[in-house]
């Protein structure tokens, strides 16, 4: 691997924003799921969701797979599913808000506004793959000069300008 890639040297600059951050969205889901699959318990006891765990290694799982899709090259479906897990993870952590422990429900609320800002990072993040992808800010192609053949339309028309002529015997072809 290209060291520059890693350090943030020229190749890492030649990312567009979009990419840039659906990398460090990328890094950072790794990490979530390292502790959602390596310390379920710990963090269902943290936010009051006991019996939760198989649950929490499966957002881990989901982590996991929206982290490799989002080093990709086309980041932006995983920088999607990425949005999405963060409206599951929100409704799963609003269940705890019920807890009668008031320490569980001030974890549950910090857990809640973190994953609000991860959603809003991960959808803003998401369009802007989208955007700079597209052809909508107004970039029209023009293949007017191409013919579609591998050296021009005269030697593929036999040499002839463009016009093939019969041979006797031959049908001529339709123009």
């Amino acid at each position: 691997m290209n060291p520059a890639t890693l350090s943030g040297g020229r190749a890492d600059r030649s990312m567009t924003w979009g990419m840039r951050g659906a990398r460090m969205m990328g890094w950072a889901s790794f990490g979530l799921a390292a502790a959602f699959v390596l310390a379920p318990e710990r963090i269902a006891r943290t936010f009051g969701l006991e019996g939760k765990e198989n649950l929490i290694r499966a957002f881990g799982a989901q982590e996991l797979l929206a982290g490799m899709g989002s080093l990709s090259v086309d980041a932006a479906p995983a920088m999607w599913s990425r949005a999405a897990g963060d409206v599951v993870h929100i409704g799963t952590l609003a269940t705890a808000l019920r807890s009668p422990d008031e320490g569980r429900r001030r974890n549950v609320a910090i857990g809640l506004a973190a994953l609000v800002g991860f959603l809003a990072v991960d959808t803003v993040i998401a369009a802007r793959l989208g955007s700079e992808r597209s052809r909508a800010k107004g970039e029209q192609r023009d293949y007017s000069d191409r013919s579609g053949f591998p050296k021009s339309r005269s030697p593929a028309a036999g040499g002839r300008g463009g016009r093939q002529e019969a041979r006797e015997g031959e049908p001529v072809p339709a123009q």
